[in-house]
């Protein structure tokens, strides 16, 4: 039987203090500790660390640290690329956004600290990744953060604690996005891409070993998850996949083995819950609530046009517009509810994020190893942010920190191979 997660949290705090200490050799290794501390929510799983502020103060040492070192400082600004000019403006709009919500201090509380904190990581990404090994040290954090998110409700699960749902049981955590069945398997869904890309370019023994028991750890949350929209993740990952392949009759074979064997092993009442899906927003309330949160927002977005309701503002403006106080369940009535016609910014660099990838792709000549991970990390933002965008149907989150570490991965691989290769990706 797997060990409990109460059992070996203990792990994260010592990992983050290690990893503070080591930061005085990198400081990149202190962006790792401030991720795994903004994902593993410390505060709330040790109380005197949430007493103490302990994430404020381990975003403040580590920006410090940056300073001190002198390096990347620049890398942020506007001017080195258009994907930070884009994040930047979109900061700006989500700052005045709170300032003329509905609900000021529920905006600042629900959206603005939020951006806040998700802007101080983009500053950290960009300004510390700056070379090949430094890409690879956040790519692994990256995966064994999902890893570690998925491991408390997949262990829950096969213990037999279970969350009983209308639809059966379903895994579940204490902390952050494994909380909540659909959160955990989008978590999930989001790090799938990144991990097949990752595992195919390193030729080790250990990493690809270590890459498929982290997958099927992955795999698995999402199958215990009992989500519909996490089942239709995977099937667009897979066609993903199959798109982005060199050989797409392989790879189409291989996909539909695994999608054959998902379905296989997959429990009866969960491929009941899955035949809903053709039911459309009239299955249940849980679809019908998606359908209802692209209707509100839009109905926000014309009574307040230009900035929305305010960013974090979706439940408060649905209570007061609607009498019904819920989260969107829909990233688009998210987006056009909170912001308005200001959502163009968001959109904005979302598509900046893809162009950007798409020229460095057309950029790099694959000619060796180094080029084929870049490459296939590259490919891995591209899938991920579709996957992602996919999954907004059925869930909302625009502010989480998924889309922004894909914004500053795609910045940070571009200087990474400006440095290296001289390759003027700004002409392209």
């Amino acid at each position: 039987m797997l060990p409990s997660a109460e059992s070996i949290q203990i792990i994260l705090p010592i990992a983050c203090i290690l990893l503070l200490v080591m930061s005085l050799k990198n400081p990149v290794y202190g962006v790792i500790a401030y991720f795994f501390v903004l994902n593993a929510k410390l505060g709330e799983m040790y109380p005197l660390l949430g007493a103490i502020r302990f994430e404020l103060l381990v975003a403040a040492y580590v920006l410090l640290r940056i300073l001190v070192s002198g390096k990347g400082l620049g890398n942020f600004l506007p001017r080195i690329n258009p994907i930070n000019k884009a994040f930047w403006v979109l900061f700006a709009v989500g700052m005045i956004s709170v300032a003329f919500s509905v609900n000021p201090a529920v905006s600042w509380n629900e959206g603005g600290y939020f951006l806040l904190k998700i802007t101080v990581f983009y500053v950290m990404i960009v300004s510390t990744v700056r070379s090949f090994a430094d890409l690879a040290k956040i790519l692994w954090a990256f995966l064994l953060v999902t890893a570690w998110i998925a491991y408390e409700p997949v262990a829950n699960y096969l213990s037999g604690v279970v969350s009983e749902e209308m639809y059966g049981a379903v895994a579940y955590g204490r902390f952050g996005a494994a909380s909540g069945h659909v959160a955990l398997a989008n978590t999930l869904n989001q790090g799938i891409p990144v991990l097949l890309y990752f595992a195919m370019t390193n030729t080790k023994r250990l990493v690809r070993l270590v890459s498929i028991m982290i997958l099927a750890l992955l795999l698995f949350g999402v199958y215990a998850s009992k989500s519909r929209g996490g089942f239709l993740g995977l099937m667009v990952t897979a066609m993903g996949v199959v798109y982005f392949s060199r050989d797409r009759l392989k790879a189409g074979l291989i996909a539909g083995v695994f999608v054959t064997f998902f379905l296989t092993v997959a429990a009866t009442d969960y491929l009941s819950h899955m035949s809903t899906i053709q039911e459309g927003v009239h299955a249940s309330r849980t679809s019908s609530d998606r359908y209802l949160g692209l209707v509100n927002g839009i109905s926000m977005m014309i009574k307040r046009p230009v900035l929305g309701v305010g960013i974090g503002c979706y439940a408060e403006a649905r209570r007061q517009f609607f009498h019904y106080y819920f989260y969107s369940h829909n990233l688009y009535g998210e987006l056009f509810g909170e912001l308005g016609l200001a959502s163009i910014a968001w959109f904005y660099l979302i598509y900046l994020v893809f162009r950007r990838t798409r020229a460095i792709k057309r950029a790099l000549e694959r000619a060796g190893p180094r080029d084929a991970f870049y490459f296939n990390i590259i490919t891995a933002i591209q899938l991920g942010l579709f996957v992602r965008l996919f999954v907004g149907n059925f869930t909302h989150g625009s502010l989480i920190w998924f889309w922004f570490l894909m914004a500053a991965l795609t910045v940070a691989v571009q200087n990474i191979l400006l440095q290296e290769k001289h390759i003027l990706l700004r002409r392209t």
